[in-house]
């Protein structure tokens, strides 16, 4: 399913005083609205989608406040109907922040990149350590973020990571599975394999200590 900007406008109509729409952007679920500047819409393309996103909201509810880094908040959410069928979706104030390609982040200093690691092992460490917002039933396991990857980065001024997206994938599974793209040489969209590895030794002192 697609949706335009006039479906936004009908779905919110009665939630927001509309005086802009901008259409952000489409994933495998979800298609991505601004609305006034400063809000993130999220539409489902399909029930499953739907259901992916009802769970998205619980998992960012019980994550404010929780991380070093900003996430979605979602200030409100609703349904609405397409034939027969009912979607739910979500509006959340919009993430300040950057995107950098790869290029830009390879071209950073190494105190720079240094700090980008430190900030980002924390982030990992402390979302995996989130026990009660899925049920997790093996020690082995812990909240995902699912697709965690340069695109979801948003950095600061000083080029230091400030914000994550995109929780549409959180799941429970083994912390490794949050590195895969951390670690990839091959992707040129990517941090680096050589990056990838400095956040992983920082993560795993952090589990050491802790």
């Amino acid at each position: 399913m697609k949706y335009t900007i006039e479906d936004v406008k009908r779905i919110v109509k009665n939630k927001l005083k509309i005086k802009s729409v901008e259409f952000l952007g489409a994933g495998n679920h979800c298609e991505a609205f601004c609305i006034n500047n400063n809000l993130v819409i999220k539409l489902p393309k399909h029930k499953k989608a739907s259901d992916c996103l009802q769970v998205e909201m619980n998992i960012l509810e019980g994550l404010q406040n929780k991380l070093n880094l900003g996430i979605p908040n979602v200030t409100f959410k609703g349904k609405f109907k397409t034939g027969k069928e009912e979607f739910v979706y979500s509006v959340s104030k919009k993430l300040n922040g950057k995107k950098l390609s790869r290029e830009e982040f390879l071209k950073l200093s190494k105190s720079n990149k240094e700090k980008c690691a430190n900030i980002i092992a924390k982030f990992l460490f402390d979302l995996h350590n989130q026990k009660q917002i899925l049920p997790i039933k093996r020690k082995d396991f812990v909240l995902l973020h699912g697709d965690f990857s340069l695109n979801h980065v948003l950095f600061n001024e000083n080029n230091l990571p400030c914000g994550i997206l995109d929780f549409g994938d959180a799941r429970v599974g083994k912390p490794m599975s949050d590195f895969i793209y951390l670690l990839d040489d091959e992707d040129d969209e990517e941090f680096g394999k050589d990056f990838g590895l400095q956040v992983l030794e920082k993560y795993n002192k952090l589990r050491n200590k802790y």
